[in-house]
């Protein structure tokens, strides 16, 4: 009688393991040969943001049980890029994610993903065909622009003259943010003016130099906006230099940690932080989604969020709230 119950008890402990097992296995994201999903990132963590989205993919990867391997191109190129987007596709990974800087150069190789089934995820810069991606975690550039010369004129009492410092004339994102703001100010806020662009080609250097030469040659600038976070700070230590400090405000784009010193010391008025970390982790999460066959959203606009020295100490909180992470429904899921 014993040994009848012990069976019985045996059969159904193993029955309900094996229902418990299947449960969990059924939910976890796996590929199509069902082992664990492999993710090749192609991203350059030499600077901040970049960093800041690295960070966010390896924690939604841990969340999800999924593996996100950086890929770093050798150089900061369009060549670069699409080398290095390549070389994971020969790999084979599972999904790619990736950020298209310009449209013609990377057809061949989104062509040649597409080919071997391997589903592209597209981050911060907008793509000019979304399609060719399974989501589009980007910055509407457009955007960008209106709400700096918002912000700006929220700031100023809508009147300053612009000195705007960009990495160079091929960064289409840049050139996009920067014609939307001269736009913007047109529009809405014509005593904004743009008086001078200059390019960084993000060295501090050349920032330096085109920097002091533009403060000199237009004496009436009183603003400076960075579209690229590398040489802020640099940007900062010039104008301190030579004594225009209380004239020019700085305003800069990201969050290095040097920038945000610089604000928390009242060096850099504030920064429009683009936001990395649902580029990031959402990115990832579109990933399992697909494989799981779960809805996702195409395209996300993952939005700015101004750094000042009010909220230098506590902006991340503000990063990371709009963050569909794991169990938290897509806030802009159709």
């Amino acid at each position: 009688m014993t040994t009848s119950r012990f069976g019985k008890t045996l059969v159904i402990a193993t029955a309900l393991l094996l229902i418990f097992c299947a449960a969990v296995f059924a939910q976890k994201a796996v590929n199509k040969k069902g082992g664990v999903i492999r993710i090749a990132s192609v991203d350059w963590p030499q600077f901040q943001p970049y960093k800041v989205r690295q960070a966010a993919e390896q924690q939604a990867a841990k969340d999800f049980g999924v593996q996100c391997t950086l890929l770093q191109p050798t150089g900061v190129t369009v060549d670069a890029c699409i080398e290095t987007v390549t070389n994971a596709i020969s790999q084979g990974y599972d999904a790619i994610i990736m950020e298209a800087w310009s449209y013609e150069p990377y057809k061949e190789v989104i062509a040649l993903a597409h080919s071997k089934d391997i589903p592209l995820v597209s981050v911060h810069v907008p793509y000019d065909d979304p399609d060719q991606f399974i989501a589009n975690l980007i910055i509407d550039n457009k955007g960008y622009g209106i709400t700096a010369a918002d912000k700006i004129a929220e700031l100023t009492g809508g009147k300053a003259n612009v000195l705007i410092m960009m990495n160079d004339s091929s960064m289409a994102n840049q050139v996009t943010q920067r014609q939307s703001f001269i736009d913007r100010c047109t529009e809405k806020w014509p005593n904004i003016k743009v008086v001078d662009t200059e390019f960084t080609k993000v060295d501090p250097v050349i920032a330096a130099k085109v920097l002091e030469a533009a403060l000199k040659a237009y004496p009436e600038i009183d603003m400076g906006l960075w579209l690229e976070s590398g040489t802020v700070s640099v940007g900062a230590t010039v104008v301190k230099e030579m004594g225009l400090q209380k004239k020019v405000k700085i305003f800069g784009i990201d969050d290095p940690p040097d920038l945000i010193a610089s604000i928390k010391q009242g060096e850099v008025t504030g920064s429009f932080n683009q936001n990395f970390q649902r580029e990031g982790y959402e990115a990832v999460r579109a990933i399992v989604d697909y494989f799981t066959k779960k809805p996702f959203p195409h395209i996300t606009d993952c939005g700015i969020v101004l750094i000042t020295k009010k909220n230098a100490d506590n902006y991340l909180p503000d990063m990371w709230k709009p963050v569909a992470v794991k169990g938290k429904a897509y806030s802009n899921l159709k």
